[in-house]
């Protein structure tokens, strides 16, 4: 497996490292017969000591069962060479897709090797050209809206402070939001802001499987999702999971101002090349705490039973009970496509 990750500011490698404890865990290797290991087995961004960083190019040709695009928002200054829990925003350091790196995909696609990519591959700092081709490659449109749901809407607590200020320009107002909510930004820095017990129920922001998806991944449960998202508008793929808004008439009335709909696509499948495509519209991979353990059976279904979709700041339930199931699935399908005569 080729893995893409851009947005790597330090070494906890929480972009991929949920992906890789998968691939060892179903007992795939590297080339070499070794595990994967999230510092070495990727390529984009790699991050040093004394804050140096080097970028590991993909390769030409690539040579893989599967290409997977992690994440390719990039690092950026305050990230990299300091903390930034206010979530300001800062400079570039390295990021977004580059042509370059879409070439090589593409040349890849175009051989035949599936494709698998998330949250964020649409928005900023990738170009407006890139996106374009990314949208051919995958079979949907952005529809330039991007949100998140937040425990707290307290500003200075989870809410990044660009969001913050845009909302104040915005609306003339200042920010008063506290407790749960989702929050909305599109890529020109308009902010609408749904808060839980008002604009939107509790239970908040789900992913519903159509009964395509639920043939292909076996997943039938309603799970809840707390992380970022992005809007998509299917071109020529196919639906196989759509994330749900409990919204109230007054969420409704707001969303409906800005074109926002209350449901929208999660989980695509793309065909064509002879091989086929997943996109998957929110930031799935991502998670904080991973178990050294992956190689004792059933431990994956044991904490699909066990974890909740509800802990504060955590989308380890997510993690369990979708998106370690549907990449086995997946993983499964790549290599058999690889493999078969």
């Amino acid at each position: 497996m080729a893995v893409l990750d851009n947005t790597v500011p330090d070494t906890s490698y929480r972009e991929h490292k949920g992906l890789f404890w998968v691939l060892n865990n179903q007992r795939y290797v590297e080339s070499d017969g070794s595990r994967y290991a999230s510092p070495e087995d990727y390529y984009g961004f790699i991050p040093l000591e004394d804050f140096q960083y080097e970028i590991r190019e993909l390769p030409d040709p690539i040579d893989a069962d599967l290409v997977y695009i992690a994440d390719s928002y990039g690092v950026y200054e305050r990230e990299f060479y300091g903390e930034n829990p206010e979530g300001a925003r800062s400079e570039l350091i390295y990021g977004g897709m580059a042509s370059g790196e879409l070439d090589k995909i593409e040349e890849a696609y175009n051989a035949s090797t599936p494709v698998v990519a998330e949250f964020n591959s649409f928005g900023s700092p990738t170009t407006s050209p890139v996106r374009e081709r990314m949208y051919d490659l995958l079979g949907v449109r952005w529809t330039g809206w991007i949100g998140r749901y937040f425990f707290d809407l307290t500003e200075g607590v989870e809410v990044p402070q660009w969001a913050v200020e845009n909302y104040e320009r915005q609306y003339g107002v200042e920010w008063t939001f506290k407790g749960p909510g989702v929050l909305f930004a599109d890529e020109t820095d308009r902010i609408v802001v749904l808060v839980e017990g008002t604009d939107i129920a509790e239970g908040v922001c789900e992913i519903i499987f159509t009964e395509a998806g639920q043939e292909r991944f076996g997943i039938t449960d309603t799970v809840r999702y707390n992380y970022w998202f992005d809007i998509l508008e299917p071109l020529d793929a196919s639906l196989l999971a759509r994330f749900s808004l409990s919204l109230t008439d007054v969420g409704i009335t707001k969303l409906s101002g800005f074109d926002i709909p209350a449901e929208f696509p999660a989980v695509v499948r793309h065909e064509g090349n002879g091989t086929f495509t997943y996109y998957f519209a929110g930031d799935f991979v991502d998670i904080d705490t991973i178990p050294r353990l992956y190689r004792v059976y059933g431990y994956d279904t044991f904490k699909e039973w066990t974890s909740r979709d509800t802990g504060i700041n955590e989308n380890e339930g997510f993690f369990w009970k979708v998106y370690v199931p549907m990449m086995k699935t997946i993983l499964a399908e790549a290599y058999d496509h690889a493999h078969s005569p």
